[in-house]
């Protein structure tokens, strides 16, 4: 399953907010289960499967300027994460920042996108 916002924010406590000018343009998560193929041998026609542990993942983008990076050194850093949909609706979690993408385009846009991986339950608001 795969959550888009595109009219929301995002907080990643004093590592990253996007209400404080930190030019976030767009925020996904990821969440899957693991899946067990329990099959029997006596099955003819269907396969059946067991439900296993719930994990999830994320990123952010945003676009950078000199006041507003994200430092490197922010990897492997955990934060709670509030990605909302809106003013009031969102997910919440624990993550662990790990991973870091500077760019520079053509044009000269600087942009900066953060791998998220989530260190605990994800809840809605």
């Amino acid at each position: 399953m795969a959550i888009a916002g595109h009219t929301g924010t995002i907080d990643l406590g004093a590592k990253l907010d996007s209400d404080t000018a930190y030019n976030t343009h767009s925020w996904s998560i990821d969440v899957a289960a693991d899946t067990f193929d329990i099959t029997k041998f006596s099955a003819k026609t269907w396969k059946l499967f067991l439900a296993g542990l719930k994990g999830w993942t994320g990123s952010a983008a945003l676009y950078t300027d000199v006041s507003y990076r994200i430092p490197p050194s922010d990897v492997g850093s955990e934060v709670t994460g509030r990605f909302y949909y809106n003013a009031t609706v969102g997910l919440t979690g624990k993550c662990i920042i790990s991973g870091w993408h500077p760019a520079v385009s053509v044009d000269g846009v600087e942009t900066q996108t953060v791998d998220l991986q989530g260190s605990s339950d994800l809840f809605t608001f």
